[in-house]
């Protein structure tokens, strides 16, 4: 069997460069990254901010919170470790990060959590953080891919940014024994879908160097290619780091043509120079780029963005914690590489590290269901059309049994509901599994019609017995009810600026007639099909029950403009028309701070549509640091109580 060795000083020396780069390229880019990405490139050649440590960056210290899960945990973590850590050290809520942790809060687990109410799946939050996985895996592509999948799902499950941390993650690892940058890029590309948006940018500026155009026209074909206003969107960002390592003259000069490509510019100039200094190691970094920057770590503790992490006091500490770990996943896992005291190259050419097999193996799992390792058998609950539930909807779920044994397995399934909801089929249901066999259960949960029976979250159980086995725990399956809404007539080629009786009494707490109810899964406020194409105006009415007297953050993004209204008082209108940008901190037009009462809140919302379709979301947040407020009840009137 062919086996590439790989000696500790050369693994020590990969993995310090790899934080080295990535540190200079996260510098380099931080002060340049916005909201927005813009027409036209940057022209930068050096740090436009320089402090020792770098700038903090969720790019690297989230990755610190990885590794403590490792020690923690062992080499056999999941999604559901992770997001265990994402809820005890992780204080930050931009965009992805807010609305997955939400999701967890309410009780639903990865990569649900991931998926569902979720705008920001396809962004950069996840292929950010693929170093960690690479460097525990050196020389081991689908060994790194597959970490890299179980991190990218907690906040990005079925989106294009876990295709681009298993991308980054594969290339990264076998940068420990391949340097040339285009080999590499087949190595990611070999590890990803052939048709994803995510590989389709990366070709684009694949094949703009090899038709000879020069960076600023490759940027234009990935912009082409993968265009979104938003700057985080993670294909273009993958497009953008390309040009970057196939066009980079030298370390700083390809940092720079990332960063100069513009958009999340601090992860594509991080993920370039991790890359880089993979490739490189340490020791061949030029010093100028490094030295400015020392040896420590800048991180965003020191005001509570990230807590209860065991920090390490620099990147000599954190390379040896990082190799400490990656000898045994090396151990476990390296059928054609090894640690050891020399380097022995040899027989690299013998060594496939790509199998498209495994690769869809790993890119194909299911994101609509979370899956139990349970004693005997596994098991995955599904979760097909979502798991939001209304007055007198029916919500399928799906059990899906794997028999893990070498003997058949007789299983008893019965599913549990909350008092008011049915679920067919009724009483206990058994299924024969053959050795290594698999088969599926269908349910159907039928909500209340009572829509004052529907709250924030309700748990059913699919409780189980396997005959003549040890007893397994039951399995949550956790529901959640959609916001319920009043939405007016359609005002046509009303403006925003026209009185309406709506406006009249805006803070109304009754049973008006004449509106529309509509019960709406997610934060997305669907309204376009009610204007027919037409320009207007609609109002939505909406009620929300605090537990408590308290400030919050309230949004209404759009992509036009709004009026917001809150218990009668107008509270905000749109300053300026920008992209939709539905997170939970702000888009700078359509946020506003204010004060809800204990008890039932009253929300009036006036949307005018142009000539163009609209989209709107609303959400509701605390306003520090933006954390969503996941215990405020907003699935019925309050004439439904």
């Amino acid at each position: 069997m062919a086996i590439v060795k790989i000696s500790e000083k050369t693994y020590w020396d990969k993995v310090m460069g790899c934080w080295y780069g990535k540190n200079a390229g996260g510098t380099l880019g931080g002060p340049l990254e916005n909201l927005w990405g813009k027409e036209e490139p940057f022209n930068i050649d050096w740090y436009p901010v320089l402090q020792e440590g770098g700038m903090p960056n969720d790019d690297l210290e989230i990755q610190l919170i990885w590794l403590q899960a490792l020690e923690d945990r062992g080499l056999d973590i999941t999604c559901k470790d992770l997001a265990e850590y994402w809820l005890d050290c992780i204080w930050y809520n931009p965009d992805e990060y807010g609305l997955h942790k939400t999701n967890l809060r309410i009780g639903l687990q990865p990569p649900v959590s991931g998926w569902f109410n979720n705008f920001f799946k396809h962004c950069m939050g996840s292929p950010i953080r693929s170093e960690i996985w690479a460097c525990i895996a050196p020389g081991l592509p689908h060994i790194a891919a597959s970490y890299a999948w179980h991190d990218a799902v907690c906040d990005h499950a079925g989106g294009e940014s876990v295709y681009g941390e298993i991308f980054n993650a594969a290339v990264e690892s076998a940068a420990f024994l391949i340097s040339d940058i285009k080999k590499l890029m087949e190595i990611g590309l070999a590890m990803i879908p052939p048709d994803c948006l995510t590989a389709k940018a990366i070709r684009s500026a694949i094949e703009a160097k090899e038709s000879g155009l020069d960076w600023l026209s490759a940027r234009k074909k990935v912009m082409e290619v993968a265009y979104s206003p938003i700057a985080q969107f993670s294909p273009i960002n993958l497009g953008f780091q390309t040009i970057g390592l196939l066009y980079g003259e030298d370390f700083g000069d390809a940092l720079c043509k990332a960063v100069n490509c513009g958009y999340d510019t601090d992860c594509t100039g991080a993920t370039v120079g991790a890359i880089l200094g993979i490739i490189m190691g340490a020791s061949n970094l030029p010093k100028k780029w490094i030295e400015p920057l020392g040896n420590t770590i800048a991180t965003n503790a020191s005001w509570g963005g990230i807590r209860n992490v065991r920090l390490p006091k620099d990147l000599d500490e954190l390379t040896e914690r990082v190799i400490r770990i990656g000898k045994l996943v090396v151990a476990r896992y390296g059928e054609n590489v090894a640690i050891g005291e020399e380097d022995d190259f040899s027989e690299i050419e013998k060594i496939k590290l790509t199998d498209e097999e495994k690769a869809r193996e790993i890119y194909s799992q299911p994101y609509k269901e979370v899956r139990f390792i349970l004693s005997s058998l596994d098991a995955f609950v599904g979760y097909p059309k979502g798991p939001a539930v209304w007055a007198d909807s029916e919500i399928p779920i799906e059990l899906r049994l794997i028999n893990r044994q070498q003997e058949p397995l007789l299983v008893e399934v019965e599913m549990s509901v909350p008092d008011d909801f049915t679920v067919q089929p009724i009483g206990k249901v058994t299924i024969e599994l053959k050795p290594r066999g698999e088969s599926k259960l269908h349910f159907l949960v039928k909500a209340p019609k009572n829509p004052g029976k529907i709250d924030i979250t309700h748990r059913c159980l699919l409780n189980m017995s396997v005959k003549d086995r040890p007893a397994v725990e039951s399995l949550p399956v956790v529901l959640v009810g959609a916001r319920r809404w009043l939405v007016s007539e359609v005002y046509p080629y009303a403006t925003l600026s026209t009185f309406l009786p709506p406006e009249e009494k805006p803070g109304w707490i009754d049973n008006p007639s004449g509106w529309r109810m509509e019960n709406w899964p997610e934060n997305e406020l669907p309204v376009e099909p009610f204007f027919e194409g037409k320009p207007g105006v609609i109002y939505l009415r909406h009620f929300i029950k605090s537990p408590s007297d308290r400030v919050v953050r309230i949004g209404v993004p759009n992509s036009h403009k709004m009026k917001l209204w809150v218990n009668g008082a107008l509270v905000k209108q749109t300053d300026i028309v920008v992209p939709l940008r539905p997170n939970y901190s702000g888009d700078g037009s359509n946020y506003a701070d204010v004060r809800l009462k204990a008890g039932w809140n009253s929300i009036l919302i006036k949307l005018e549509r142009g000539d163009n379709p609209i989209e709107a979301h609303f959400t509701v947040a605390e306003p520090h640091l933006s954390a969503g407020q996941y215990d405020l009840l907003q699935t019925r009137f309050p004439w439904e109580e």
